[in-house]
């Protein structure tokens, strides 16, 4: 891991970090590249993966913190663990549920939370429609139309709850946005991860 390429990230994110924080990241990316020569969990890798996946994924840090409603988290589809992992990290209070339903994703979600001994996360090895508890927030990365699967985590959002979407291109945002039917407040949030020159959104969805 490019430990000069993080820091200078959650900078410019205006991420409190600390040395405890570094050596969790470097430990958690140091395990997915292990895991990724064998499975391809993601296509990246060095300051791509960095880049691409874990300043990402912490570009959502401050707003989901600023929620009304933010100790209970589930990660939809978490894969290789991006957003949830390393917002878990950095939000030592948060409790996350990282859903994910390929069992060699979910062994090495389940391996990562062991080795970094971080005792704030869950692990589930299920489907979205099996999943009967509540949560505060809904997080996902996934290229899944906002609106196909809008219903389905409203089943499982707390009154006041919201649904955390991260996105690109705001051209497509609103179009799947103009297929919501349901009653919702919406806003989208235009974010900036260092060192990437594409555009990225956050959705937010509350109930």
């Amino acid at each position: 891991m490019d430990e000069n390429l993080v820091v200078r990230g959650l900078e410019r994110l205006g991420i409190p970090f600390t040395s405890l924080h570094l050596n969790l990241l470097h430990t958690y990316l140091a395990e997915l590249d292990r895991w990724n020569r064998n499975y391809s969990f993601v296509k990246a890798g060095g300051d791509d993966l960095i880049v691409r996946h874990l300043l990402d994924s912490l570009s959502g840090l401050r707003i989901i913190m600023s929620l009304p409603l933010n100790r209970s988290i589930i990660d939809i589809g978490s894969g290789a663990g991006f957003p949830g992992l390393p917002l878990a990290i950095f939000m030592e209070t948060g409790r996350f549920t990282l859903l994910e339903r390929s069992s060699k994703k979910a062994a090495f979600l389940r391996n990562s939370v062991i080795l970094l001994s971080l005792d704030n996360i869950e692990v589930v090895e299920k489907d979205l429609k099996n999943i009967d508890d509540t949560f505060d927030v809904a997080t996902f990365r996934a290229l899944t139309p906002i609106n196909r699967e809008i219903k389905s985590l409203k089943r499982i959002i707390k009154k006041g709850g919201s649904i955390v979407a991260y996105k690109g291109k705001l051209s497509v945002i609103i179009n799947e946005l103009k297929k919501i039917n349901e009653e919702v407040y919406i806003t989208v949030q235009e974010v900036k991860v260092p060192f990437l020159e594409e555009e990225r959104h956050l959705v937010v969805i509350s109930f």
